[in-house]
C-alpha cells in the first residue's frame, strides 16, 4: 500500500489521501480512520522513544551512584556546627549565622505559623489537586517542610544584609519553606503540568515566579514559586518526570556544595561535570517549549 504523506512539526511522517491496493482498486481511508492511525503511529514512535531512554537510564544509574561516591570519598564534606539556643535565649549556627534573643523568639512563632499553614492549608489543597489526575502524584511529602533551624540560617541571612527587615519579612523572603513535588509520566508531562497550574490558580494561589530548566545542563525540571494571598505564606512547586526526579535526587548534594561557598574550585568543577553527567541522561518530555518562563524573559 502506498500513501501521500506530509511531514508535521515534530517529523513525524502522517499519512493521507488515497491508498493504492493490490488488484486496481483503491480505498479512501475515513478522516477517523486517518486520525486514529496518526494516533497509533505517534504512540508508537513515542513509546519506543521514551522506553529506550528510560532504559538506558536504568542502566547507567548504578555507575552514577558509584561515581558520586567516589567525589565524597574526594571531598569529604567539612563538619558543620550544630545550630543552637544559647543560655539567655539568643540562636547560634554555623558561617556566624545569629538571631537575638527576641529575634529568635518571633523566628520560633513564625516558623511554627508556616509549619501549620503548610499542614493544615496548602497540603489539602495539593492532596485535590493530586486527586484530579490519578495519572501522576505528589513526591516527597517527607520533605514539605524545610527544617525550623535552617528557615532561621535563612532568616540570619536575611537580617545580616537587610537590618530593617522584621525576621517576619525575612522569613517572608524565603521561597520554599514549604516545598511540593508532582511527578509525571515523560509522555503526559507537558500538558499535566499545564493542567496543574491551572488548578493550582483555581484553589486561589498566586503564581509569583516560573522557570522552565529542560534547557539546562545542570538540573532538568520545571521550578515555581506560588503564594496565598491570604496570608503572604509562599511555597515551591516542583514539576518532574519520573526521571528528572531521580536527577535531582541524586545531584542534590552537590548542588548543596555547590552553593555552600566551601567548595574549593577544583571540588565545584567536578560537582558540577557530575552533575552535567547525570542530566545529560534526561530526556525531555515532548511538547516542552510550551511551558513558559514567568514572569516571561524579555528578548529584547
Amino acid at each position: 500500500m502506498e500513501l501521500d504523506r506530509v511531514e508535521d512539526g515534530d517529523g513525524l511522517r502522517h499519512s493521507y489521501g488515497r491508498a493504492t491496493v493490490d488488484g486496481g482498486g483503491t480505498a479512501v481511508l475515513a478522516d477517523p480512520e486517518r486520525r486514529a492511525a496518526i494516533h497509533r503511529l505517534h504512540h508508537a514512535i513515542v513509546d519506543h522513544t521514551y522506553g529506550v531512554a528510560r532504559d538506558a537510564w536504568a542502566r547507567a544509574l548504578p555507575g552514577l551512584h558509584a561515581a558520586w561516591e567516589q567525589l565524597v570519598e574526594k571531598y569529604p564534606g567539612r563538619a558543620r556546627e550544630a545550630p543552637r539556643t544559647q543560655p539567655d535565649g539568643a540562636w547560634a549556627a554555623d558561617g556566624n549565622r545569629r538571631l537575638t534573643p527576641e529575634q529568635n523568639s518571633e523566628a520560633c512563632k513564625a516558623c511554627k505559623d508556616v509549619s501549620d499553614e503548610g499542614k493544615q492549608v496548602i497540603l489539602p489543597a495539593m492532596r485535590r489537586i493530586e486527586a484530579a489526575d490519578p495519572d501522576r502524584k505528589l513526591a516527597g511529602l517527607e520533605h514539605m517542610l524545610k527544617g525550623e533551624d535552617r528557615l532561621k540560617e535563612k532568616i540570619a541571612d536575611a537580617l545580616r544584609a537587610r537590618p530593617e527587615l522584621t525576621v517576619a519579612q525575612a522569613l517572608a523572603i524565603v521561597p520554599d519553606s514549604v516545598r511540593f513535588t508532582l511527578s509525571y509520566s515523560t509522555e503526559r508531562y507537558a500538558n499535566g503540568v499545564l493542567a496543574d497550574i491551572d488548578r493550582l490558580k483555581a484553589e486561589g494561589f498566586e503564581l509569583i515566579r516560573l522557570k522552565n530548566l529542560w534547557g539546562d545542563d545542570q538540573y532538568k525540571g520545571i521550578n515555581s514559586q506560588w503564594r496565598r494571598p491570604e496570608t503572604g505564606c509562599c511555597f515551591e512547586m516542583q514539576f518532574h518526570t519520573l526521571e528528572s526526579l531521580e536527577a535531582k535526587e541524586l545531584t542534590h548534594k552537590a548542588y548543596e556544595r555547590i552553593r555552600s561557598g566551601q567548595a574549593s574550585a577544583a571540588e565545584r568543577q567536578e560537582m558540577e561535570e557530575f552533575q552535567r553527567r547525570v542530566n545529560t541522561l534526561i530526556v525531555a518530555p515532548p511538547a516542552i517549549a510550551v511551558i513558559k518562563d514567568f514572569p516571561e524573559k524579555n528578548d529584547d
